[in-house]
């Protein structure tokens, strides 16, 4: 078949959907398919700029056609600027190019699936709707959205494109029922796929300002990826705080976020064990996981109805046993309790969290047998062979 992927960032850009967008577009053009990918240069970031490629590529055997789209941090008319422009790119693509299957994934937000829709019904193309996270009803949360008028005109356009789609992908039964209880989610074909953990594409290396000293620590814990609005990450801070005195326990952060600057702020005021550390590439995340021994999953109350934090996956790929900041009635902590490769904590309780981080500094015996259920649950579930098998059967059904 002739396939059309369109999503606003695309490899070598930074966040972990650029990679996975281009590894399941990699795999389709193996199964035989026609590929093409309409995306941006890099522009994730400022400094994803310097990266610039051609216009036209041909990469791992797909056609990839990069616009020229600003970067959109902190600007939400951009935002909106290049949405409508990849949007109206998808349209006349598509009706030159007549694909037989239009692929989207939810950035940008709801235009992107919306004009992907479009162009598909116009040229009686297959669509899907890869939702990795749900809008406008995120936007609703983060109060981009908060506009009661704005939010009823997003949701019609997605409930439009949802309704068009065959089928809608998610990444949990959570966003599955969350489409379900929209006015017309009965009518929606829902199936759900996770995401999986973005394979090594060089050796691994240890950055020299990741080193860490871990002999006289009894509990590492890391946080590895975005600390924006929609983690919980200021109780993860408290907890710490609290116990500033048990310097054999530690917390890594890493990454990136609107929330950093206060984060680091709380952590001068206790003088927490926590280190900070910036974005990093693929190969040293991974082995500062290693590193460490158990990862932290936090999310705002409610939020696990609409999205499923891909750091999961990336933690389970190294054996690492997760800490969920998560409510106990959502498949992520239901799923880590069942498969026995972790620990759930209330959201929102800073003395409960220390009182678990002590008793896990005290008795290691949790180590080895989660990390084996870890490991057990990555291959079950999130490892990329498992995942993209699920891709060719779902392309390839008429």
């Amino acid at each position: 078949m002739r396939v059309l992927v369109v999503h606003r960032y695309y490899w070598p850009d930074k966040p972990p959907c650029a990679g996975i967008m281009r590894l399941i577009a990699k795999h389709l053009a193996a199964d035989g398919h026609d590929v093409d990918v309409l995306t941006s240069q890099p522009s994730y970031r400022e400094s994803s700029r310097q990266n610039r490629r051609q216009r036209v590529e041909q990469l791992d055997t797909v056609s990839v056609t990069r616009l020229s789209l600003p970067t959109e941090a902190g600007s939400s008319v951009w935002r909106v600027v290049n949405a409508l422009h990849l949007g109206f790119q998808t349209l006349l693509r598509s009706v030159f190019k007549k694909y037989d299957l239009v692929i989207v994934a939810t950035v940008p937000p709801v235009l992107g699936g919306f004009f992907s829709a479009l162009a598909a019904k116009i040229t009686r193309a297959r669509f899907i709707y890869y939702c990795m996270d749900l809008h406008p009803e995120i936007g609703c949360i983060s109060g981009d959205f908060a506009n009661p008028m704005l939010f009823r005109v997003l949701q019609v356009f997605d409930d439009w494109a949802c309704r068009q789609s065959m089928p809608v992908l998610v990444l949990s039964e959570d966003m599955r029922n969350t489409l379900r209880q929209r006015p017309r989610g009965g009518e929606y074909c829902i199936e759900v796929m996770n995401n999986f953990a973005l394979p090594f594409e060089h050796a691994l290396t240890e950055s020299a300002g990741l080193q860490m000293d871990k002999k006289n620590v009894r509990l590492r814990l890391i946080y590895a990826g975005n600390m924006g609005r929609f983690q919980s990450l200021g109780t993860l801070l408290d907890a710490m705080g609290r116990l500033a005195y048990r310097k054999d326990i530690e917390l890594v952060m890493m990454g990136e976020g609107v929330a950093k600057p206060e984060l680091v702020a709380q952590q001068k005021k206790t003088n927490a064990n926590v280190l900070f550390f910036d974005y990093q590439p693929v190969e040293v995340a991974k082995v500062a996981i290693q590193n460490a021994d158990i990862g932290v999953v936090a999310l705002i109350p409610g939020m696990y109805r609409y999205a499923y934090p891909s750091k999961t996956m990336g933690y389970l790929e190294q054996g690492r046993p997760i800490l969920a900041m998560v409510e106990t009635e959502s498949e992520l902590v239901m799923r880590m309790v069942e498969e026995g490769y972790g620990f759930s904590v209330p959201i929102g309780d800073p003395e409960a969290l220390a009182e678990l981080l002590v008793r896990l500094a005290e008795d290691s015996f949790w180590k080895g047998p989660m990390s084996q259920s870890a490991f057990a649950a990555f291959e079950k579930y999130f490892s990329a062979p498992v995942v993209l098998a699920k891709w060719s059967q779902l392309v390839g059904q008429p």
